[in-house]
Order: C-alpha cells, then structure tokens, then sequence
C-alpha cells in the first residue's frame, strides 16, 4: 500500500514538503521478531490494549489491519521493579517486508526496560516495519530503547506511540546507524498530571542515506514535562528532516517542554532540514527550542590539528563522540556494546549476533 505518515501536527508551506511524507509500494508478508530474552516478572499475551495514537499517523494502524498479524503484549504487573531488561531481536530477511506489531505496558508503580534492535546482513534489501505502543500507568516507569543497525539497502518504518497516566514516565533512546531510508514516528501523550517523557535521539548518516522523523510531545495533564534533544551526524549526500513539536493542549498549566537538535554536517552535499513548533493553548506553561548546526569552529580544530590530528581525524571523532554521547543514556550494557561494535566497523557481526 502507499502511506502517508509523519503529519506535522500544523502545516507550514506546502513548497517545502514538510508537512508529510509518502511511502509508496509498503509490504508486510512476515515478521522479524526471532530472538526474545524475557526477565520472569513479565508477562506475555495476546495484547488487549486500547487504540493509542502514534506518531506515523493512521497509516500504519491500517497496514498493521491488512497484514492480519497479531499484536503482542509484554506486561509488567503492577508494583514490581525490574532491572533486567526485556530484549527483543528482529532480523531481517533479504527481499522480505516485515512488520512487527509490540505493545509495552508498565501498571501503577511498576519499572521496566525494553531494548529492540533491529539487524541483517550488509547486503540484504527489502522492509522493516515496527509499531510500538507504549502505556505507562500511574507512578510508573517505563525506559525504551531501539537500535537500527540493519543494512542500507532496508526501508524502515519505525513507529512509536505512547500514553502516561499521572506521575508516570517513559524515557526513550532511538539510535539509528543503518538502514537506506529511515522513518521514524514518535508521539507521547501526557495524559496524567505530573507525568514526564525524556527522548534522546542519535544517528549517523552516510552515503545517501535518509532519515525523515516527526517526534510529538503532547501536553494534557497539570505539571507535565517533555524534554526531547536529538544529535546526528550528516556525511556525504546523507539528509535529515525532523520535526519536533511540543503541543500544550488546554488544561496542561504549570507544564514545561524542551527540544534541542545538535548537528554536524561533513559533506557539501547533505540536506538538513529541521522544523521545530510549539504549540499552545495554555497560558502558564514553558516551551523551548534549541540548535546548534553547522561544522566544526576554527578554534576547535586548529587546537586538534597542532596535537597532531588532522582534519578528517577530527570530523571522525567528534562524530562518534555525538553517538557515544546518547549511547550512554541507554540504561543497558550489552545495548551500548552493541552500538559502540557498528561504530567500530563490527556492525553486522555484532548486530547478527545480538539479533
């Protein structure tokens, strides 16, 4: 099927073609999930749980309804604390178009932690296809992680929706290294009061690689926080649209929201393309928004350059030290061992082998 996905939650110009995006020809014949590591104080199920709004958009819901699979629940019952992670693998066949429908739920004062990653072979081509819904109940939390290290030949659609109900957290990492063009949706629904959303985005561009992301913070309850920061890196004829927004929605009084972009460009061909909102319909709340973009400053490379690193060294290091930076927010070793192997060239070995 064809989709459109990633709505900008108001439009701008129609000529800057930001308001949306197209997929066309989209296919889901199986699924990726192969490898599961599940702590014992989660429970598996079919899942039961309500629509929740997600980031792509309606698309994604219909495309999940065409392919006939099932959604599957990981559950963390209400009180317990778990600090082993829930692991989930997808490996992605080559000429294969998978989906994989999961659904996290953390009840009242529960804490869990879930790593995807998302990996095939250098070589391989075809769809990968995740939707994530996330519900975090009262006084819990809930901490997401996932990782794309597939190979460049991979369209992926990962998306991602989620709701907190009062004094409840959800803390994401998303970490995107591999795939040809990447699209990426995230919506957060902050229904309770008090309830809060960290999200730390990493990537690393190269050759003509895409990514196209729309991440929105929604504000509903009193005293919500959002705090959203992305840092990449854009190499060669890489691109990078993001829209972030933060909507405080009536009702959402004493809220604070926050994004902050960080971007390196080392090429003379990447296209970046950023479009930041703050949407409000609330009088006592704060929004902000922050970037840093362009190149490295003279004086931080003439200091690298005179201890004998040169400029391409420099642009090297800097690059991964913005990866390295959000991989150590990922709350989970063997996730930031994994990241850390594909920054170090080992990236289909270690993501086959993690996978």
């Amino acid at each position: 099927m064809d989709m459109k996905i990633n709505f900008l939650p108001a439009k701008t110009w129609n000529w800057l073609r930001m308001n949306e995006t197209e997929v066309k020809q989209v296919k889901a014949d199986r699924q990726a999930l192969e490898k599961e590591e599940i702590p014992e104080t989660f429970a598996v199920e079919a899942s039961t749980l309500e629509p929740i709004k997600t980031g792509m958009g309606p698309d994604m819901d219909k495309l999940a309804e065409q392919s006939g699979f099932a959604a599957k629940a990981y559950r963390m019952p209400a009180g317990i604390k778990e600090a082993a992670a829930l692991r989930l693998g997808f490996v992605c066949k080559d000429q294969t178009a998978s989906l994989d429908l999961i659904d996290l739920i953390a009840e009242e004062n529960s804490e869990m932690t879930v790593v995807m990653d998302y990996a095939s072979d250098a070589d391989a081509e075809g769809f990968c296809s995740v939707r994530t819904r996330v519900k975090v109940g009262k006084g819990a939390l809930l901490r997401l992680v996932q990782i794309d290290c597939l190979g460049k030949g991979f369209r992926v659609l990962n998306d991602v929706g989620s709701i907190c109900e009062d004094q409840g957290r959800i803390e994401m990492v998303h970490i995107f290294l591999g795939g040809g063009k990447i699209y990426q949706g995230c919506q957060t629904e902050l229904l309770g009061n008090e309830s809060s959303l960290q999200s730390d985005i990493g990537y690393l561009l190269q050759d003509d690689q895409r990514l196209d992301m729309n991440y929105v913070a929604l504000h509903e309850g009193k005293r919500t926080n959002s705090e959203i920061n992305a840092s990449g890196v854009l190499k060669d004829a890489s691109s990078k649209l993001f829209r972030g927004t933060i909507d405080f929605q009536h009702g959402s009084a004493e809220s604070v929201g926050a994004e902050k972009e960080d971007v390196l460009l080392m090429g003379d061909d990447v296209v970046n393309q950023t479009i930041p909102l703050i949407l409000c319909a609330e009088e006592d709340v704060k929004g902000s928004h922050g970037a840093s973009i362009g190149q490295l400053d003279e004086e931080t490379l003439f200091y690298m350059q005179a201890r004998g690193i040169s400029e391409e060294q420099a642009y090297a290091l800097m690059a991964d030290a913005r990866i390295e930076a959000v991989c150590q927010k990922i709350p989970d070793e063997t996730a930031q061992k994994l990241v850390k192997a594909y920054l170090g060239g080992d990236a289909a070995d270690e993501c086959e082998k993690n996978s």
